[in-house]
């Protein structure tokens, strides 16, 4: 067996997680349109949004007690991906602005020299469920966040840790990369 073949399995496992990012996911997203914006299903993560005044105000809700993530524009995996992180501890919401700055790592863009861009407005941990809302402007001009254009089709990931992980490093329990239309 030679060096480069022993290294076989290790190149398997790392391009399925670079592609597949998913875990058990369908992958099948249910669009809705609801009357003051839009909404996406995604197995139990569920993605609203509405557009207006130059920003788009988001809630993320998915089905665990830590942490919960929504990824725009990734070029592979997390890479290049414009992400909100946040996770609602004791009823405080915490939210970050980070940036994909790698296929399976990202960094606050703040410690990369962007700006946080991200306006919180309101978190809450009910049951097995956590939900995160905020805001981001559509083209806020740090080059850490991509510019959103109302009406474009966008790649998103979505993603959420496991339960009772309040943090903004943990691996995800579940995550899916969809296409939907702004």
């Amino acid at each position: 067996m030679t060096e480069r073949s022993g290294n076989l399995p290790l190149a398997i496992l790392v391009a399925a997680a670079v592609i597949g990012c998913g875990s058990e996911a369908s992958g099948e997203a249910t669009p809705v349109a609801t009357e003051t914006g839009k909404e996406i299903v995604v197995d139990d993560f569920v993605l609203a949004w509405t557009i207006e005044d130059g920003s788009m105000t988001m809630t993320a809700q998915a089905p665990t007690t830590g942490w919960v993530a929504v990824g725009f524009e990734p070029t592979a995996a997390m890479k290049d991906a414009d992400i909100i992180i946040g996770y609602v501890e004791d009823g405080t919401l915490f939210l970050r602005d980070d940036f994909g700055d790698g296929h399976i790592s990202h960094s606050p863009d703040t410690e990369l020299g962007g700006t946080d861009d991200v306006t919180g407005i309101s978190g809450t941990e009910e049951g097995q469920l956590t939900s995160i809302s905020f805001s981001i402007p559509l083209a806020s001009g740090d080059s850490y966040d991509k510019q959103l254009t109302p009406g474009s089709t966008v790649k998103v990931i979505m993603a959420y840790g496991p339960d009772g992980a309040d943090d903004f490093d943990g691996y995800h329990a579940w995550a899916e990369t969809i296409e939907v239309e702004l």
